[in-house]
């Protein structure tokens, strides 16, 4: 076995006593620190406290104010169900502004769009899906702008329908939800005089479609009802 020299031994020890002295020291400087620093520690904690006990509170808020939302916009959907569009309405305009940032609040916009839609109010109609669906992404964006354009339609701005429904056509991922708002940016370019530019939508369509497609038919009949008025 190999034998340490009295010198190594002495090296070694007096290292150990070295970083003995040196952890010691930073003990006692941790120590002092946290003397003079007191009272910023303890305002620390307290903070943290609150933010933590805030925090909790806001998550708690928020779920029941969600659970809240889910409930109202049923009984909601109920009252349109019966016909009762007057008495929706009132409690939409409500809702939307009470649980604006709940899940809830898209569908609830779409929902008094519609209602202002089907009673000729197309200027509320707009001013309630404008924000939502101008520059629609999701499938509830991407409804509500089918809604928007009708709106806009309503009005006689028949650009801006068309520029909507196309935004539909080229954002959707669901084939049906592009068929019909081509169908109705067709609809709007044909009523304008814009044969060509219906033929081109109706082409469209088509190229999406399958050769068995059952529908295939109709709208080859349609493209050649605007190809003969053109």
């Amino acid at each position: 076995m190999t034998q340490r020299h009295p010198g190594q031994r002495r090296a070694v020890t007096e290292r150990e006593e070295l970083d003995e002295d040196v952890f010691v020291a930073r003990i006692l400087e941790i120590g002092n620190w946290l003397k003079s620093n007191q009272q910023i520690l303890t305002i620390s904690i307290v903070v943290l406290v609150i933010a933590a006990a805030s925090l909790l509170y806001y998550r708690s808020y928020r779920a029941t104010l969600t659970e809240q939302a889910a409930n109202q916009l049923e009984q909601i959907q109920q009252s349109v169900a019966l016909g009762d569009q007057a008495g929706a309405k009132d409690a939409l305009i409500l809702f939307v502004d009470r649980f604006a940032g709940t899940p809830y609040a898209g569908e609830a916009r779409m929902l008094l769009g519609e209602i202002y839609l089907a009673t000729g109010e197309s200027e509320q109609a707009l001013a309630v899906l404008e924000p939502m669906a101008e520059s629609p992404r999701d499938p509830l964006e991407l409804q509500a702008a089918s809604l928007l354009g009708a709106a806009y339609e309503q009005q006689g701005r028949w650009a801006d329908a068309e520029a909507t429904y196309l935004r539909i056509a080229d954002r959707s991922e669901l084939d049906f939800q592009v068929r019909d708002a081509l169908a109705s940016a067709a609809r709007i370019r044909s009523s304008q005089g814009n044969a060509s530019g219906a033929a081109e939508l109706y082409r469209r369509i088509l190229e999406g479609l399958d050769e068995n497609a059952p529908d295939r038919g109709a709208w080859e009949m349609r493209l050649a009802e605007v190809g003969e008025s053109g």
